[in-house]
């Protein structure tokens, strides 16, 4: 993982221009890059999911607000994982719930045009069971500077991080964190902030910590949101930008070449990644390959 910070400090080295009107414009290129290469596929990488907890005959849940597309609607009950399936038509959804039924088995999905909030038939009868909504994320412009203020104190196999002398906020959530200590195995490496409690000060991340580290310094900033190894295209885009308007072809078309190589090289990986969601099947054959098709009978 790579910071959008790091990204336009390599900027300016390779550039070896710090001036405030082209480090603006490398912002510029860098967001204009990502929201490009996120537009081009359903990446794999670029996919994440949320888990609701069911209310008696409770229908509908809201769309997270960092999803720009929904793919995918599982349903927990009764120790069973349920698919149900997606229904893409307003008017069929409508003719579908023309009679109200509650059940905990799903049958169907729906993302309601006007809200964007999913919907499922029949209305889930029974409370405390699992809707998890899988999506393709959304990401906001990049422009904010890292976060250092205070210390944190992790958990052995706990999400929860707790900070002193920090001021966290909401708008933390995606970002990365890094752990600066040197005393400890997980120092300098990223983990995806998922949750902040700004009352408590503290963090939840996807992953376990599996150490406890205390008092440690720490670093919290905006991501590349490419795979890992590939985060180099957006600098190398910015950088081919630079040089275009900077009137050197040669350079521009070398950072050009970098950056699409390795941006094909990311669609061949991202199509090896085992997606967690259900895999699109080819279309079946009307033909059956085990019958002579010179083998036909004419009836007069």
């Amino acid at each position: 993982m790579k910071s959008f910070t790091q990204t336009y400090t390599d900027f300016q080295s390779i550039t070896n221009d710090s001036s405030a009107g082209s480090l603006a414009l490398a912002k510029t290129w860098i967001n204009n890059c990502v929201h490009h290469i996120l537009s081009l596929s359903d990446w794999n990488f670029n996919k994440s999911s949320k888990d609701y907890t069911t209310a008696a005959s409770q229908f509908e849940f809201e769309k997270p607000y960092n999803a720009a597309k929904i793919t995918n609607v599982y349903v927990y009950t009764g120790g069973v994982w349920y698919v149900p399936k997606e229904i893409k038509s307003d008017a069929l959804w409508r003719q579908i719930n023309y009679v109200s039924v509650t059940a905990d088995v799903p049958s169907f999905w729906f993302v309601n045009n006007e809200t964007g909030n999913v919907e499922i038939y029949p209305k889930h009868s029974s409370a405390s069971d699992t809707v998890r909504i899988y999506f393709t994320k959304r990401v906001r412009d990049m422009s904010v500077a890292d976060y250092t203020t205070g210390t944190l104190t992790t958990v052995v196999n706990d999400q929860t991080i707790t900070g002193t002398a920090t001021v966290w906020v909401a708008r933390m959530e995606g970002r990365g964190l890094k752990i600066t200590s040197t005393a400890t195995v997980l120092g300098d490496m990223w983990f995806e902030i998922e949750s902040v409690n700004t009352v408590a000060q503290t963090l939840e991340i996807k992953e376990n910590m599996p150490v406890v580290v205390a008092g440690a310094s720490y670093t919290i900033a905006e991501m590349i949101p490419f795979m890992d190894g590939f985060e180099d295209i957006a600098l190398w885009y910015a950088v081919d930008k630079y040089f275009q308007m900077r009137q050197s072809p040669v350079q521009a078309r070398e950072y050009e070449r970098m950056w699409k190589e390795a941006q094909a090289d990311m669609e061949r990986r991202d199509l090896r990644s085992v997606d967690a969601i259900l895999e699109k099947q080819t279309p079946v054959s009307m033909i059956d390959p085990n019958t002579n098709p010179w083998g036909i009978t004419l009836i007069p």
